[in-house]
């Protein structure tokens, strides 16, 4: 848009330096050339169109330096040959202006242009020639704030991104730190509170043993032995509760997968869309998980582990698989049969799942396969 501009008042300019002149053929021919060249300028795309564009403005300039009547146009020519100045092709622009100069010196002596329309042209060459320059200048440092705006965008999108990332991982600290405080609690009542229920009871049975030949105390502490048990399994189903809402199954697999991570190890990928899982499978789906990382650590090059806990309408499933490779994997898995993958297959069995391990179908790696319906071990406790 700035150039265009440029070149409606270079144009505009140029018309009045022909005033002068006798309005015929050559002048007119001149004047739409002159346009022409200019159009072709501004719309030329593509490195070989711009090439062919800045011949013509060389063209138009030798043109005028053998017809006096091109003359007074020429400054639209130097407009665009001065926008494409580099520092290897200076020479040739200035070579171009030093020739324009002496034609129309030529034209001064050989009277080919009246004085007027000489000074004009001579005058208006001078300032397209600084307006186009200044114009790319101007050009230059908006692409150079374009790219500074498009940089701090970029950087305060990462900035962005860390900072959800941030409060992601505090959010998660805050729950993890959450769980193992209700786990203490859990375990103090247990030890505590729980034991000395435990204790009243069976002191009350003995008391109550002990006075057997009094039926009134004997009853007494019978009511006292009652109180007592009621109490303890009061306390008991709080543990429990509070115990099963210290496991979290998102929070333990993102544990685990968090200890697996190093810098020279595979990438590990972790999605869980099943956070309210009870207990036993939490903590059934995290063992699991543990020993499915720690053989792909040991037996394989994998670059790659996805793993994927979901949840169904009916059960729940874990999924851990990689892209491992390497002559000693079936081997080292067939022999981790009888210890780890044993181990994995008897906690999914004893909740009434499904437990499969082995090479992927269609692709190298290795994948666990493990289903817990929900009945089973929502009842399990």
């Amino acid at each position: 848009m700035n150039r265009l501009f440029d070149k409606s008042i270079v144009l505009a300019c140029c018309i009045a330096a022909a005033l002068g002149l006798a309005v015929d053929a050559r002048l007119v021919a001149a004047f739409c050339l002159g346009v022409v060249v200019a159009s072709l300028a501004e719309i030329a795309q593509g490195e070989r169109a711009r090439r062919a564009s800045e011949a013509a403005s060389y063209a138009y300039i030798m043109v005028a330096v053998f017809a006096p009547s091109f003359a007074p146009f020429a400054p639209l020519a130097l407009y665009d040959i001065a926008r494409r100045v580099r520092r290897e092709h200076v020479w040739g622009a200035l070579g171009a202006g030093a020739i324009f100069v002496c034609a129309l010196v030529a034209y001064a002596h050989a009277g080919a242009l009246p004085a007027r329309a000489l000074l004009l042209t001579a005058i208006l060459s001078v300032a397209a020639t600084l307006l186009s320059l200044r114009t790319a200048q101007l050009e230059r440092e908006q692409e150079r704030m374009r790219r500074t705006r498009d940089e701090l965008q970029e950087r305060a999108l990462v900035l962005e991104a860390r900072n959800r990332d941030l409060a992601d991982r505090q959010d998660y600290e805050v729950e993890l730190a959450t769980l193992a405080e209700r786990a203490r609690i859990a375990r103090e009542i247990h030890d505590n509170v729980g034991h000395q229920l435990t204790r009243a009871s069976l002191q009350a049975e003995a008391l109550r043993v002990v006075h057997a030949d009094e039926p009134g105390v004997a009853a007494d502490f019978t009511d006292v032995k009652r109180t007592v048990d009621e109490a303890l399994q009061l306390v008991r189903a709080s543990v429990h509760a509070l115990n099963d809402n210290a496991t979290d199954l998102s929070v333990q697999l993102e544990r685990i997968v968090e200890d697996a991570r190093s810098d020279g190890g595979p990438q590990i990928e972790l999605e869980v869309l099943a956070e309210h899982a009870p207990a036993n499978i939490a903590n059934c789906f995290a063992a699991i998980l543990r020993e499915a990382l720690s053989n792909t650590m040991r037996h394989t090059r994998a670059q790659n582990v996805i793993v994927r806990c979901m949840e169904h309408p009916s059960f729940y499933q874990l999924v851990v698989s990689d892209d491992g490779t390497g002559a000693a994997k079936t081997n080292s898995r067939g022999i981790a049969e009888g210890m780890g993958l044993g181990s994995m297959r008897e906690r999914v069995e004893a909740l009434g799942g499904t437990f499969t391990a082995g090479p992927r179908a269609g692709a190298p790696g290795w994948r666990v396969f493990a289903t817990v319906p929900k009945q089973q071990g929502d009842d399990a406790r």
